[in-house]
């Protein structure tokens, strides 16, 4: 099933996130500001987007002072309380997320095997354990979406 963006998913990120623009019939933007530290994001999701080779879906794209990332094929989006929304893309035996929040933070994990989010923790390297436990809170949305 191709996730595409609702009008209920618009009001729950806004909810996160601040008030959403539409920026055209398939599309909605967040001009995101923290006053606090300076930081601004500002986030798109597009869906319906053509990807190619006859795939059209989601593609969310993050801009901030320090660059610019998207994740293409966005299959599910998980709201983390009290202010980050998590958009996750699954490849074949991979997924890739892309986290934001209210407070301009902005953090992509790419490529990560699925196994590795199902390994305990305490066997895995070092490296891997932020991605393990950001993808982690997402583990129910990987199962349902994936044999992998």
């Amino acid at each position: 099933m191709a996730f595409s963006l609702t009008g209920q998913d618009v009001e729950t990120l806004s909810g996160l996130l601040g008030p959403a623009t539409e920026a055209g019939s398939s599309s909605w933007f967040w001009n995101i500001r923290h006053e606090a530290s300076g930081r601004v994001l500002a986030l798109t999701i597009s869906s319906n987007v053509d990807l190619g080779a006859g795939t059209h879906g989601v593609v969310v794209s993050a801009q901030t002072h320090q660059g610019y990332v998207e994740l293409h094929d966005v299959q599910a989006m998980l709201p983390v309380e009290p202010d980050e929304v998590m958009f996750i893309a699954r490849g074949e035996s991979t997924f890739s997320s892309l986290v934001v929040g209210r407070s301009c933070t902005c953090s992509l994990f790419s490529n990560i095997r699925a196994d590795v989010v199902r390994t305990d923790f305490a066997d895995l390297d070092p490296v891997l354990l932020m991605a393990a436990a950001q993808l982690s809170l997402a583990e129910s949305l990987l199962e349902s979406s994936s044999d992998a």
